[in-house]
């Protein structure tokens, strides 16, 4: 899939990433190409979220996002946790509703 079809909805959470992260931005809008459809996509996010959420640490040491991006522990925690919480409201609206594709 590619990022140009996701719905507006969706594509809200590359720019809510895109606030605190350009690794972690680039990194979610790149999974895309691994999934067939948004809701996949959306769940594989997800998944990604939860292993920041339980160890940022070795998040920010792994893409040096301290140093890089002076991204926290606090923000990557929060933000992972923010942005969790935004997908499961994404993945509970349905397809329809979650506005146009970028295209």
């Amino acid at each position: 899939m590619d990022t140009d079809d996701f719905s507006e909805m969706a594509w809200s959470v590359i720019v809510q990433a895109a606030e605190i992260s350009d690794t972690l931005k680039s990194e979610i809008g790149a999974m895309s190409c691994n999934y067939k459809n948004e809701d996949d996509w959306l769940r594989g996010i997800q998944a990604h979220l939860l292993e920041i959420i339980e160890d940022p640490i070795e998040y920010l040491d792994y893409w040096n996002l301290e140093k890089e991006e002076g991204v926290t522990v606090l923000k990557i925690s929060d933000l992972g946790s923010g942005l969790y919480r935004y997908v499961d409201e994404v993945l509970s609206t349905p397809l329809i509703k979650r506005g146009n594709s970028r295209l």
